[in-house]
């Protein structure tokens, strides 16, 4: 049948790519050996975080041409998708890694507008989940027709689906809006690294300093 969708009112998950070679080996040699890792939180499993903190483009030059492409893609995000006026800088910036069997439970970011991950070390077994906002409410009476998942959508459409799945590559920059829920399990890629970022607007309207 012939017919025509709008998306109303959808949320953009931005893939970019970025230049992260060498930046690996940097977290091998410097950070990595000087840094004490936390790896404390209760929605993370043999997951380690460096620096979950603190900014790591303040800490590090060695890190700041990564840093300023990555702040360059967020702009234009923030921009010219989502039709902002204002600039952004970065609340803080951290590295993570993950080993075999380890997980990162859903979760989102406060004090934050844009939120996203550049991926460091990856294999064909590397990804990130987004679920479904608007899905079925679990504390609401409500008539429901379950989705079947299993089926894939003729027309490529995702509207059953209660988890969006994102394979990725290293050099993988993914930018989302802070609310967004995110997460992974059962992670397949041994030394899964990655680095996670907050940012919020200079100002707010172009008018109110932060």
């Amino acid at each position: 049948m012939k017919h025509i969708i709008c998306n109303l009112f959808s949320q953009p998950v931005t893939l970019v790519q970025v230049n992260v070679e060498g930046i690996a080996d940097f977290f091998e040699n410097t950070i990595k050996p000087n840094v004490k890792g936390c790896s404390e939180g209760k929605s993370q499993k043999h997951l380690t975080n460096y620096h979950n903190d603190e900014n790591v483009f303040e800490l590090y030059d060695e890190l700041n041409p990564l840093g300023q492409d990555i702040l360059n893609a967020c702009n234009f995000v923030y921009q010219e998708i989502l039709n902002h006026d204002s600039d952004l800088r970065f609340t803080n910036a951290w590295i993570n890694e993950c080993e075999v069997g380890g997980e990162q439970g859903l979760h989102n970011h406060c004090n934050s507008v844009l939120s996203g991950t550049v991926y460091l070390r990856t294999d064909e077994h590397t990804n990130i989940q987004f679920p479904n906002r608007f899905k079925t409410s679990d504390i609401v009476c409500q008539l429901t027709d379950d989705f079947n998942q299993e089926r894939e959508n003729q027309f490529g459409h995702y509207y059953h689906k209660d988890t969006a799945t994102f394979t990725i590559r290293t050099g993988d920059c993914m930018i989302w809006p802070s609310y967004l829920m995110h997460g992974y399990d059962n992670n397949q890629t041994p030394g899964r690294l990655s680095l996670s970022f907050n940012t919020l607007p200079n100002s707010l309207n172009c008018l109110y300093k932060l």
